[in-house]
C-alpha cells in the first residue's frame, strides 16, 4: 500500500522541484526584499532621480581628496587634531576654514594669500594655485574638507556662501 501512494503522488513532489504554493512564498519573499532594498536606497540617497547627484558628489570627493593628498596635505596636514590657531589652518572642523565661504575658498586656492585682505601677514604665505588646479580641482578640494567638517559647521558654511557669494554661479 505505502508503494501505491508514492506512485499517486504527482511526479514533482516525488522529484522535489517546488509545488505552486513553495514558488509562490519564494516569490513573495523575493519581491519584499527587492521593496525593502529599493526603500532602504530611497530613504539613504533620496529618490533615484536624485541618486545621479549623490553618484557625483562622491566621485567628487574621491577627486578632492587626491588634489589634497597631493597638492595641500604636505603644508596643511590631515583631517586630524589641530586648533582654529594652527599656521597653516587645519581644514577640519577644529579649524577655521569652515568660517568662510566656498567664493572665498576659491579666492585663496587660486590666488594664495596675496588675493585675500583679511589674511595676517605674518602668517605663513599660500602659493597660488591657479596655473596648477582647474576649477573643478578647487572645487572638489573644496568638497572634500567639507566632509571633515561636523554637520552644524557644513550647515553654517553653506548659509554663509549663499549670503556671500551672490556673484558666482
Amino acid at each position: 500500500m505505502g508503494s501505491d501512494m508514492i506512485s499517486r503522488e504527482p511526479a514533482r513532489a516525488r522529484s522535489g522541484a517546488p509545488t505552486g504554493r513553495a514558488t509562490a512564498i519564494t516569490g513573495f519573499a523575493v519581491g519584499l526584499a527587492l521593496v525593502a532594498l529599493i526603500g532602504g536606497l530611497v530613504l539613504a540617497f533620496g529618490s533615484p532621480v536624485a541618486w545621479p547627484s549623490v553618484v557625483k558628489s562622491a566621485l567628487q570627493v574621491r577627486q578632492g581628496e587626491q588634489v589634497y593628498n597631493a597638492n595641500c596635505l604636505s603644508c596643511h596636514l590631515g583631517p586630524t587634531d589641530g586648533t582654529i590657531a594652527d599656521d597653516p589652518p587645519r581644514h577640519n572642523a577644529n579649524g577655521h576654514t569652515w568660517h568662510h565661504p566656498d567664493c572665498a575658498l576659491r579666492t585663496m586656492v587660486r590666488e594664495g594669500s596675496a588675493g585675500i585682505v583679511e589674511v595676517s601677514r605674518s602668517a605663513l604665505p599660500m602659493q597660488p594655485f591657479k596655473d596648477r588646479l582647474s576649477r573643478d580641482d578647487i572645487d572638489a578640494v573644496i568638497a572634500f574638507i567639507k566632509t571633515m567638517w561636523t554637520p552644524d559647521q557644513r550647515r553654517a558654511q553653506a548659509s554663509f556662501t549663499r549670503e556671500m557669494c551672490f556673484d558666482e554661479p
